[in-house]
């Protein structure tokens, strides 16, 4: 099993020259989804990834990514991890991670790592928990903030998320499945209009065009916008088992 590894600023493999970026195509049609859509061949690609996301940090002003999936939770994380380590080595900014899996999959190491604190970001609003890894990533779970925001003795949700929000200089949210968000959309909404970012995770053999949409067409409904594809891609061998030089870029070491 993989591992993440924060590497320094200095590490040869940071050498963003040497990036490449692939556009890809399958029988799916997903191609024809979104003309941004990332082929990620080997790890080294995350790089290339991560400044397109950095190049919307930076110009942009954009500071809320949100990152879905065609039911690849633990793609998600880490996919996160990836991005949320570029910006850590790209520069000194504080980052949050909010998910609705925190306790699962790939965060649950780190949490394991992290020390548990409390955070107020705002007179009469309960103090939130944060999982604090290093000086690296704080971690929150979304429950909370789902509790928080839908709390009726706090008059101003709006503001409470705009304070979470301002807490950090980037905000990457682990969606929650689309079943999940739409038999509590009322619960999810205000939390969903502050994305203003959202990337969807499929994968080459398994998502099909219908998924996509799906999930793609729900969030447009919110005017959120869409930056793109994350495309799982893996060669296979005789076995049916991915071959260990084509890992995922989320798989990265």
């Amino acid at each position: 099993m993989s591992t993440l590894k924060l590497k320094k600023k200095n590490d040869s493999s940071f050498d963003e020259d040497s990036l490449k970026e692939s556009a890809g195509d399958n029988e799916n049609g997903i191609n024809n989804i979104n003309q941004y859509f990332y082929k990620v061949s080997n790890h080294h690609e995350l790089f290339k990834i991560g400044r397109s996301f950095y190049e919307d940090y930076k110009t942009k002003g954009v500071k809320s990514f949100a990152i879905s999936s065609t039911g690849y939770q633990d793609s998600q994380q880490k996919s996160i991890l990836g991005l949320a380590s570029f910006f850590d080595h790209k520069t000194k900014i504080k980052i949050g991670i909010i998910s609705d899996n925190l306790f699962d999959g790939t965060f649950k190491d780190l949490l394991m790592a992290s020390e548990l604190e409390d955070v107020i970001i705002g007179e009469k609003i309960p103090a939130l928990k944060i999982y604090s890894f290093y000086d690296h990533f704080e971690f929150l779970d979304l429950k909370q903030v789902v509790d928080l925001v839908n709390d009726h003795s706090i008059a101003y949700y709006d503001e409470v998320l705009d304070k979470l929000i301002e807490n950090y200089d980037i905000i990457f949210w682990d969606v929650p499945e689309l079943q999940k968000i739409q038999k509590n959309s009322e619960k999810f909404f205000p939390i969903i209009m502050k994305f203003e970012s959202l990337s969807i995770i499929v994968s080459q053999r398994s998502s099909s065009a219908k998924d996509i949409e799906e999930i793609k067409n729900f969030f447009l409904g919110y005017g959120i916008n869409l930056k793109g594809l994350l495309l799982e891609s893996v060669k296979e061998n005789d076995d049916d088992q991915a071959i260990e030089s084509e890992r995922p870029w989320w798989r990265f070491f």
